[in-house]
């Protein structure tokens, strides 16, 4: 579920965004800006060497139909451009019985930062 699918309430985000990522902090899914490209990660493997990242990546070179896949291998400290970090995070509802409803959503880091906290709609109209 995304986070625009969450049931009606308040939500308040924190104000930080994800502007650079590190390599080693990628996952399949990612998707990056490099050099103009935009570059979706297509998994991740350590690499053999310490403070290496082997990455997976497809994308669409000059913005042809034609998918290309690389296998990058970076340090795991080489800070990229994200353009979508999607992760998974558990939400509830800060005024209901502990566990009795909460939600699993992907928030996009990149866009939508971290959910500080989630009021649902039946505790709005008390």
């Amino acid at each position: 579920m995304r986070l625009a699918d969450l049931p009606q309430g308040v939500i308040i985000m924190t104000g930080s965004v994800v502007t650079a990522v590190e390599a080693r902090e990628l996952r399949e899914g990612d998707i990056l800006s490099v050099g103009g490209t935009t570059v979706t990660v297509t998994g991740t493997d350590h690499h053999d060497l310490p403070g290496m990242t082997r990455i997976p990546v497809s994308y669409h070179p000059y913005d042809t139909e034609t998918v290309r896949s690389e296998r990058w291998t970076l340090p795991a400290t080489t800070r990229l451009t994200p353009r979508q970090l999607l992760r998974s995070e558990r939400v509830d509802c800060m005024a209901c019985e502990p566990g009795t409803n909460s939600h699993d959503v992907l928030v996009d880091r990149v866009t939508e930062g971290w959910v500080q906290s989630w009021v649902c709609d039946a505790h709005l109209q008390m």
